[in-house]
């Protein structure tokens, strides 16, 4: 594999074009030491105006980018879904094809991170016989089984992936994605992270939490997330999980019972880093918007942040009985 330049891919729709340049903002300053980087953004209908300002942001840093349109790639895809996530998320399963042939390897990150540290551990990885290198999530039997992943085999969260593009090309992954998706009649738990998992698991490489340093391992133990999220397969240490968090590489923003940086009131631990390469972007005038979700989610949240896990658990699972059973 070539790896003289780090390549990187995000897809965006116009809603996230924001945080993806706040993300690609933090990628630049903290990796001024590669030589070369190559940026590629797959562009789910961005405006003009936000285009303009991804741009020049390459432009500041004297980088090299490329817009590849999803518009002709969606038609590939039969879904009936309902939907909880962009359909840019789907894009990552095109980017054997997407991409240049010559790239044999590359980073997919999603747009709700920002990236704290150097990335040459990571492009250094050689992936070898595995098909993508990922963060192990917290994922439940249940879920896995519901893609078809025996219990014994860890799940990765695809927000972030370290892709063997060329492996991909060799063994038509991009096809063997798109049957799994007609198998399920357009309907895929976990959209296409249940795809990529679906398809992928039995070639999956494992990475240390700090390459996709989740909400959750700010906000719960160990052993709380494994209780929370009924995870039985083997999973982080605390030992593993602190290091990672002593040695940040990757911020992903996921919900978390914290909501995200850019809502009014966010409760995430490291949610100034956003603010922080916001205010050196080209959208450094944003204010908060206002936190739009639903009252239930938002007092489920504030137990969760503030009263001790296990009486929290308690509560929370007492009230649902009673909703259920009223």
């Amino acid at each position: 594999m070539n790896e003289s330049i780090l390549h990187i891919v995000y897809s965006s729709d116009d809603n996230y074009a924001q945080h993806t340049g706040v993300s690609i903002v933090s990628l630049l300053e903290n990796n001024k030491h590669f030589k070369n980087i190559f940026i590629y953004i797959i562009d789910n209908k961005i405006s003009d105006k936000n285009r303009n300002k991804l741009l020049e942001i390459i432009d500041k840093y004297n980088r090299n980018i490329e817009f590849i349109e999803f518009e002709k790639y969606k038609t590939k895809l039969n879904l009936d879904m309902e939907w909880d996530i962009s359909i840019s998320s789907y894009a990552r399963l095109f980017l054997s094809s997407m991409l240049p042939n010559n790239v044999d390897k590359v980073l997919y990150y999603d747009c709700d991170t920002v990236i704290e540290g150097k990335l040459d551990d990571i492009w250094n990885i050689d992936l070898d016989k595995f098909y993508v290198a990922g963060v192990q999530d917290t994922i439940s039997n249940k879920t896995k089984e519901s893609v078809g992943i025996p219990s014994k085999y860890k799940y990765i969260n695809a927000g972030m992936l370290l892709v063997n593009l060329k492996m991909w090309r060799e063994s038509r992954v991009e096809d063997k994605f798109i049957d799994f998706i007609n198998n399920y009649n357009g309907r895929v738990n976990h959209h296409d992270q249940g795809v990529i998992n679906g398809v992928l698991y039995k070639n999956i490489k494992i990475l240390p939490p700090k390459f996709n340093l989740m909400t959750v391992f700010y906000t719960m133990k160990r052993e709380d997330i494994i209780k929370y999220y009924k995870i039985e397969t083997e999973f982080y240490s605390q030992e593993e999980i602190n290091e990672s968090l002593n040695d940040e590489i990757y911020i992903h923003y996921t919900p978390g019972f914290t909501s995200r940086p850019w809502i009014k009131g966010c409760r995430h631990p490291r949610k100034h880093l956003y603010w922080k390469y916001l205010e050196i972007s080209p959208w450094k005038d944003y204010k908060y918007i206002k936190d739009n979700s639903r009252l239930q989610i938002k007092i489920i949240n504030f137990i969760y942040r503030n009263i001790p896990f296990n009486i929290a658990d308690k509560f929370i699972t007492f009230a649902k009985n009673v909703f259920l059973e009223g």
